[in-house]
């Protein structure tokens, strides 16, 4: 488009609702374990419904599985590698999601494929991923409308800076406050605040930039 001043060539992910990293987020709030972890306080605090954290194996065990789960879901952005071509079926993803697979390119680690929603009410799950990520639940229409609108084109000079360092996808995260970590060379992690504040957003891609 003339005048348009997103280089045309510029393709940046942004995924506001990375369900694998939610789910792990919700169950350490709702099961009260792994207070060490380096966590930042969710922003909104969901409402656990009747989840609980379920008696056997134990809580150390519990707090051992999220801890490895916490670490794989995060090692998978290493070797992530889209393919619009691919639209995976359900039984291609239950076949890469089952229990002791190793990570696949296409489909994240999930909690639910290794050990099922024991102690976790999925309603209340998603009604906090609907308070988290609204526009990820609007319909495409909606979505296009908003576009003009994003955080992306109000930080468009430090996102082009970013994106010619090699980034090309952004995790919005449910974190209180300001919140902002280079991931891999390609992937950076900002909260909801840090993205929906330019000058925060602005800051965050500057950083991501000056580390490439």
């Amino acid at each position: 488009m003339p005048r348009n001043p997103w280089p045309h060539d510029m393709i940046i992910r942004v995924d506001d609702a990375p369900q694998h990293l939610t789910i792990l987020l919700f169950i350490r709030q709702a099961w009260g374990i792994t207070d060490g972890a380096d966590v930042p306080p969710l922003d909104p605090a969901p409402d656990i419904g009747a989840s609980q954290l379920p008696e056997a194996p134990g809580r150390t065990e519990w707090e051992a599985r999220w801890h490895r789960a916490w670490e794989r879901a995060w090692q998978w952005y290493s070797m992530q590698e889209p393919d619009p071509t691919v639209r995976p079926t359900p039984g291609f993803i239950r076949e890469v999601s089952a229990p002791g697979r190793d990570l696949n390119p296409l489909i994240p680690p999930f909690w639910q494929s290794e050990y099922g929603w024991e102690g976790i009410d999925g309603d209340a799950y998603s009604a906090w991923l609907r308070r988290c990520s609204p526009h990820a639940y609007e319909q495409p229409p909606q979505r296009t409308r908003r576009a003009a609108a994003a955080p992306e084109p109000q930080s468009l000079p430090a996102l082009i800076a970013a994106w010619q360092g090699g980034l090309d996808t952004v995790i919005v995260l449910p974190y209180a406050g300001h919140f902002a970590r280079r991931i891999t060379n390609r992937h950076l992690a900002v909260s909801a605040v840090t993205r929906n504040d330019p000058a925060s957003y602005t800051r965050a891609l500057g950083s991501w930039a000056g580390q490439s």
